[in-house]
């Protein structure tokens, strides 16, 4: 994973949070419905020449939902479809990285409009049509302003998959990194979220690797109640 879109990404919601704006604690109670607009992926493996794919469609769907005053459950799913332009024979065939994510958690006020949150629970990643089931985490913060609400999160899984290659199983690690803004036109109307994330799954087989690094730009409507 990029580590300077890390950094970058810390510090544009660290110090938007220094800004003077006066606003509600942020809602962890919300839908929201993202249409990925551009990205790519790059397939590499053990002694195997590295592809790479553009984008061709995708989505996202997320949501959580408050349980008490600190107490959530939330979710979220992501299905992206590439191009192989290159004809190898993967792309257009094969679910590449999806993934979804189902987990319960809690979020913790640290400043009037500022919130960190974790949960735990169900990750289920894809790889080349082969399906990891397992655990995952995510933690994260978010940050409510006048009409902006900034969200930076990590969600990591450890999954192994139900197909056998021979003696050896699948083991699938994604690992992502992303950046949301939403953006409020007028209050109790559905908000703009603009979206970047960062992102790998990691798998074994053996003593075989098979990494695909992705990123990719969205842009989504949210609704928070």
């Amino acid at each position: 994973m990029n580590k300077k879109i890390a950094t970058l990404a810390f510090a544009t919601l660290m110090g938007a949070t220094g800004q003077h704006a006066f606003a509600d604690a942020p809602s962890f109670n919300y839908v929201q419905f993202d249409y990925v607009v551009s990205g790519d992926s790059e397939i590499s493996g053990s002694g195997a020449p590295s592809e790479s794919f553009d984008l061709q469609q995708g989505f996202g769907l997320q949501g959580g939902f408050e349980i008490g005053d600190y107490v959530m459950v939330m979710g979220r799913h992501i299905s992206l479809n590439y191009e192989d332009d290159v004809g190898f024979g993967v792309a257009e065939n094969a679910t590449l990285n999806d993934l979804t994510f189902i987990g319960v958690g809690a979020h913790f006020p640290v400043a009037e409009m500022l919130d960190l949150y974790g949960a735990v629970g169900f990750s289920r990643p894809t790889l080349l049509n082969a399906a990891g089931e397992g655990y995952g985490l995510e933690v994260g913060a978010r940050a409510n302003f006048e009409m902006v609400t900034a969200s930076l999160w990590y969600n990591m899984g450890d999954t192994d998959a139900k197909e056998s290659f021979g003696s050896e199983t699948l083991d699938i690690d994604p690992e992502l990194l992303g950046l949301d803004v939403a953006i409020s036109f007028a209050p109790d109307a559905p908000e703009l979220v603009l979206g970047y994330v960062d992102a790998t799954h990691e798998a074994k087989v053996g003593s075989d690797n098979i990494d695909v690094d992705y990123d990719h730009f969205s842009i989504g409507v949210r609704k928070s109640f």
